[in-house]
């Protein structure tokens, strides 16, 4: 099922346990109650996902994408969540111990009421930056704090989720037809 395009299919209470799905294109598939037990999701795109009460203990979400994504309730347990790119999501509840997160970028992410026993990497996730008020120059964005720069611990468009790679399903297509249109 690698780089399977699932895009917005209810796939509630499906049992994914041991499956490939790198590069999946799980964008706004619902995904409650569902179950990924040692499933690779490493670079799969959960934009707007729901994972609510879904089992994802000792999956691989490796370099995935998932803006906006909810994992109400979820169990992450020994999680892989290495180099994510998880702005404003849902860790609502959910249990995440032993979760890895080194190279995690985790901004406005929630983590309401989650269980967060023996997660890893902490400090080398990122959970808040600091931007330049003149918007110029390569270090516009800095990860310590620098005087005169703005503290951004949210997302700029909070709870409203435009995909950051949005023209990722053009340039496939045209990567597939051989680059002729």
């Amino acid at each position: 099922m690698e780089r399977f395009d699932l895009r917005g299919v209810d796939l509630r209470g499906a049992n994914f346990t041991n499956t490939n799905l790198r590069g999946a294109d799980l964008a706004y598939a619902d995904l409650r109650h569902a179950i990924f037990i040692k499933a690779d999701l490493s670079r799969a795109n959960l934009h707007m996902a729901d994972l609510s009460y879904a089992d994802l203990t000792d999956a691989d979400l490796t370099m995935s994408y998932g803006r906006v994504v909810k994992f109400y309730k979820a169990r992450l347990w020994a999680t892989k969540m290495r180099r994510v790119t998880y702005k404003g999501a849902l860790f609502i509840e959910a249990d995440l111990t032993g979760a890895d997160f080194v190279g995690a970028e985790l901004l406005g992410s929630k983590f309401d009421g989650a269980i967060l026993d023996g997660i890893k990497n902490t400090d080398r996730a990122t959970f808040r930056w600091w931007v330049s008020p003149y918007g110029l120059g390569p270090s516009k964005i800095m990860y310590d704090p620098m005087p005169g720069y703005v503290l951004m611990e949210e997302s700029a468009t909070k709870g409203f989720s435009i995909r950051e790679n949005a023209a990722r399903e053009k340039v496939e297509h045209l990567v597939q037809k051989g680059w002729r249109e």
